[in-house]
């Protein structure tokens, strides 16, 4: 049996770390030029570590952003918080320990620093939020952290991030195996769903290892965190996104713009696994995100995830009365899974590659062609009298499929019968899983000769 194998990093792997507030996930954004982590005055607002690809100088490298270094909490969502940081050190090439020059050396940077000597890496330090332009104040304190010359940087405003930049990458190894970037044609997968159902326990199954903290308290994931792995000949990449709520029930601005980075991976996905709670049973709000992962474009996958609370024998009939109560479910897989126990996980993985792969297939003009005759003949549609002719067909677009269907009366085409020719479609072509687009037009030059 073929199993997922995780796809290994191919650049340098940079980490940035410190204390919380210093301005990690603001130096994040600045080095990637977008808004990628979740910024907000609050201290430990970034908890799981977030990989982005990030480049200066024509070299590449994996850019890793962290949650706030706290030893000594006693909390165990901090614990969870602070275990991720420090594995994120482990794995790093280069970290680059970020201090705060507002506030001065803290006994937690000493700390820190301490840990970082003795580990033996490369490493740079820097110092955030020297923002005022001219002379640089004067930073020797931090030349006490024995990791040699302190670089100042403004994350706000970009003063010196080249400077920073340029020194980090002369710590690359001339000599270092870069590798081919990732495949390009990778599918692109977001886990999405309500809080709590399980997302950031299936990432976890799925890596091996913890990818994303899990925690009994609602909205623990904020950031997207990622997981690259290989099933079979398919390259997946995995997101796992925060828990999307009705936009009545979020009134925190962090919960805010989480929710608006979850909806951004489900338009930039190519496949979209929605986890509803077994045990729980579904809600309104599971029907609004499978609405819009198929509005966005996006493929979708249901999975019914926590079914080891569940009664096996049951599966056909929670399928059956899921369908009954959301027909538009009909043309998409619906897989009753365990994130924590790994029931059915592999088959979800080929599920989801086999829809990824058919949001990029394209017919051949010829084939269609044949294939849309035939409906013709199937189904004799009228309007006012007038029959309704299907002429030819093209294929426009994939990701997802859209097809332009010419016919002498495009605006007169009744509901039932679009419904109809979309049916067919899905079923001569394996279209289960993901949308289709599909315009009616008028071939330009034609003239209908009524009989």
């Amino acid at each position: 049996m073929s199993t997922q194998t995780v796809e290994s990093h191919r650049r340098p792997i940079v980490a940035i770390v410190g204390r919380p507030n210093v301005g990690k996930s603001t130096l994040f954004n600045r080095i990637l030029g977008t808004r990628w982590a979740i910024t907000d005055g609050q201290p430990g607002v970034t908890r799981d570590q977030i990989f982005a690809a990030a480049e200066w100088g024509g070299r590449s490298f994996t850019l890793v952003d962290t949650g706030g270094y706290m030893p000594n909490a006693k909390d165990a969502l901090s614990a969870a918080v602070r275990s991720q940081a420090a594995n994120a050190l482990a794995e790093a090439d280069i970290a680059i320990f970020l201090c705060d020059g507002t506030t001065g050396l803290t006994d937690l940077d000493q700390e820190m620093g301490a840990m970082l000597r003795s580990g033996g890496g490369k490493c740079l330090l820097a110092v955030n939020k020297v923002d005022e332009a001219g002379p640089v104040a004067p930073l020797d304190e931090f030349y006490r952290l024995g990791l040699g010359e302190p670089l100042p940087v403004s994350a706000v405003t970009g003063r010196r991030s080249g400077d920073l930049l340029d020194a980090l990458i002369a710590l690359f190894d001339e000599a270092e195996a870069y590798g081919p970037e990732w495949d390009k044609a990778a599918i692109r997968v977001a886990l999405v769903g309500r809080p709590n159902v399980g997302k950031s326990t299936l990432i976890n199954h799925l890596a091996g290892y913890q990818v994303s903290i899990v925690h009994d308290r609602p909205g623990t994931t904020r950031d997207p965190t990622q997981l690259r792995l290989i099933w079979q000949d398919s390259h997946l990449q995995f997101v796992d996104t925060a828990g999307l709520r009705r936009r009545s029930k979020v009134d925190d601005p962090v919960e805010f713009y989480s929710t608006r980075r979850a909806a951004n991976s489900i338009d930039q996905a190519d496949v979209a696994v929605v986890l509803i709670d077994g045990a729980e049973g579904w809600v309104m709000q599971d029907a609004r995100i499978m609405e819009q992962v198929i509005k966005s474009g996006c493929g979708l996958v249901v999975a019914i995830n926590k079914w080891d609370l569940v009664a096996e024998s049951t599966a056909d009939e929670y399928r059956g009365e899921l369908r009954d109560r959301y027909p538009f479910l009909r043309n998409y897989p619906v897989l009753c899974i365990s994130g924590l126990t790994g029931r059915r996980v592999h088959k979800c993985l080929e599920v989801v590659a086999a829809v990824g792969n058919k949001r990029r297939t394209r017919i051949p003009t010829a084939r269609l062609n044949k294939i849309i005759q035939q409906f013709s003949g199937e189904y004799l549609a009228t309007q006012e009298g007038r029959d309704i002719r299907l002429l030819y067909a093209t294929q426009h677009a994939i990701n997802p499929p859209a097809f332009t269907i010419f016919t002498n009366l495009p605006r007169s085409v009744p509901g039932n019968y679009r419904r109809h020719i979309e049916n067919r479609l899905r079923s001569e072509f394996d279209f289960e899983g993901t949308p289709l687009r599909i315009a009616w037009r008028h071939r330009k030059g034609y003239r209908e000769v009524r009989s």
